[in-house]
Formats: structure tokens, sequence, C-alpha cells
């Protein structure tokens, strides 16, 4: 709390170290600042890294079921016992496919999500001690203007 004794001195060293908290206070804010910059960087460059491997994973997939359909035709021509087989094979592995692709897809969803929801904490939480810093700073302003005031 501020006090109203002492002289000039006393006043200007009070001053001075005031301004002092408020320059630590303000390089604080900034470091925050920038930490919070990072978190958004690094998020981002995970949710396009995800991304990027779901789209690898798709091509892949549908690479192998390009070539499945090449073999459904090679044994085709060999007899419709054997087609009936490779269908029936080539159903269930697409099943497990489309399970696996929407698996990537929950998966993806989750972390899009998870970061969402530390980001915007992040956020609220820097709001919120940037509010608390300022209430602060408004007190010490007042404090010091009502300190002035009496002398």
């Amino acid at each position: 709390m501020v006090t109203c004794k002492g002289g000039q001195e006393e006043r200007l060293s009070e001053e001075i170290e005031r301004e002092h908290e408020i320059r630590n206070l303000k390089e604080t804010v900034a470091a925050l600042r920038n930490a919070l910059e990072k978190q958004k960087a690094g998020t981002a460059e995970e949710v396009a890294l995800a991304v990027a491997e779901a789209h690898n994973e798709v091509r892949d997939l549908k690479g192998t079921i390009a070539e499945m359909r090449d073999e459904l035709e090679r044994r085709k021509a060999a007899g419709e016992e054997g087609v009936q087989k490779v269908v029936a094979q080539s159903a269930e592995e697409s099943r497990q496919l489309q399970s696996s692709i929407q698996a990537l897809r929950d998966q993806l969803e989750m972390e899009k999500a998870r970061h969402s929801e530390a980001e915007q904490l992040k956020r609220r939480t820097h709001r919120d001690e940037t509010a608390e810093l300022e209430k602060t700073i408004q007190r010490i302003r007042g404090e010091l203007e009502a300190c002035r005031g009496q002398k």
C-alpha cells in the first residue's frame, strides 16, 4: 500500500519503484503473448501434420483399392467362383478400410477439439490475467493520485 509520508525523495523513489513494477508487468504480458503465439503456431502445425497424414493414408487406400479392382478383373477371367471369393474379400477389406478411415477422421476431430479447447483456455487465462493486471495498475494509480492530492 502506498504511504503518504516522507519528502520528495521518498515519493520519487516510490514512483520509480512503481514504474519499474509497471515495466515488469508489461514485459510479463509481452512474454505471455509470445508464449501464446508460439502455442498457436505449434497447434496449427500439429493439425496440419495430422491432416497431411490422413490425406496420405487416404491416397494409399485409394491406390490399394485400385490394385484390388485390377486383381478382381484378372480373377473374373479365371472363373466365376474365384471372382465371388475375391469380391467377398474385397468387401471385407473395403469395410475395414472405411472403418479405419472413419477412425482416423474421428481421431483428427478429437485432436482438433482438444487443441481448440486448449487454445481457448489459454486465451481466457491470458485475458483474465491481463484484466487483473490492469485492475492492479488502476488501483495503484488511484492510490498515487490520492497520495499526491493529500500533499
